[in-house]
């Protein structure tokens, strides 16, 4: 919502002629029946889509069919190169091709519910969810249709493999949304997780934080991408829209929301030793990631289903 006030804003100071040219839509994933994003699958020409598209996460703008006809092909370019302030550069978040522009990141943390961890040991880093002695006591972001955090499951299937989903699927008990996640936090309830893996965001507004404890993992946060996908041929006669979508003012409301932005001006407010786990844009280019996101979710599937893998 902030970010549509902002653009609102932004349109009233553009002139009559550009008014007149520019069509947009805004929308909310969390109301959409259908993502956006999963057009992409379907797009056969450069026209079929609009000249700047920002989407959130894995989504379907890295698949095979869209890299293949029109990443590979150039028809998208980059349209900056910021590398992320003193804790964001590290993690080498610029597309060395220059094809994505990554505007600002979801980030995935833990938070731990004293209340029903017991006497267990916090979990410091991401393989530790792994560990037996969480059994049934995890919860990750899932939905109705059986489909369950891609930047959790990616990751630690490239550390770990199949196996490691397996172990996930069976120490997973709870598949919600994170406003759910927030609303048992601290309650105290049996029926409540002792560790939810949810993006820091909502990990911040938990109201009853006198049980709870955010832990920033060891090995970093997650990243999940918020990208920014420009026609290359529209670069110039588009710049004072992508000069805004990528300027200060929005990467300012991402950074207030906890999505740390890439926009050098921006400060983001992270802990002074915070660190990231972002799997990587030769990881993401060089892989199936339409399939690979399939079979990782099934493989979790079938443990958390307790079915054999």
């Amino acid at each position: 919502m902030p970010l549509e006030e902002a653009f609102n804003g932004f349109l009233t100071t553009l002139t009559e002629e550009q008014r007149a040219g520019l069509t947009f839509r805004t929308e909310g994933n969390a109301n959409s029946q259908i993502d956006y994003a999963d057009y992409a699958d379907h797009f056969e020409t450069l026209a079929d889509m609009p000249d700047i598209i920002i989407t959130p996460g894995f989504n379907s703008f890295f698949h095979p069919h869209f890299v293949e006809r029109f990443i590979k092909t150039g028809r998208f370019a980059s349209v900056n190169n910021f590398a992320g302030d003193r804790h964001l550069a590290a993690m080498g978040i610029t597309d060395p091709d220059g094809h994505y522009s990554m505007l600002a990141m979801n980030l995935l943390v833990l938070v731990v519910d004293h209340t029903r961890l017991g006497d267990r040991l916090v979990p410091q880093k991401w393989a530790d969810l792994l560990r037996p002695e969480y059994a049934k006591s995890i919860a990750i972001r899932g939905n109705h249709d059986g489909t369950f955090c891609e930047t959790l499951l990616l990751s630690l299937y490239k550390d770990f493999g199949s196996a490691g989903l397996s172990r996930l699927g069976r120490n997973v008990a709870w598949g919600w949304h994170p406003s759910q996640m927030v609303k048992s936090a601290g309650s105290g309830r049996e029926d409540t997780p002792a560790i939810s893996a949810m993006p820091l965001f909502f990990a911040n507004n938990i109201k009853n934080k006198e049980n709870i404890t955010i832990v920033w993992p060891t090995d970093g946060a997650l990243v999940s991408p918020v990208t920014m996908l420009v026609k290359a041929d529209k670069r110039e006669e588009l710049g004072y829209l992508i000069d805004f979508l990528s300027g200060a003012e929005v990467a300012g409301i991402c950074a207030g929301a906890a999505f740390p932005a890439v926009h050098p001006q921006v400060d983001n407010r992270l802990p002074d030793k915070a660190s990231f786990k972002w799997i990587g844009w030769d990881y993401v280019k060089n892989n199936d990631l339409k399939a690979l996101i399939a079979d990782t979710n099934a493989a979790f599937l079938h443990a958390f289903q307790d079915e054999s893998p």
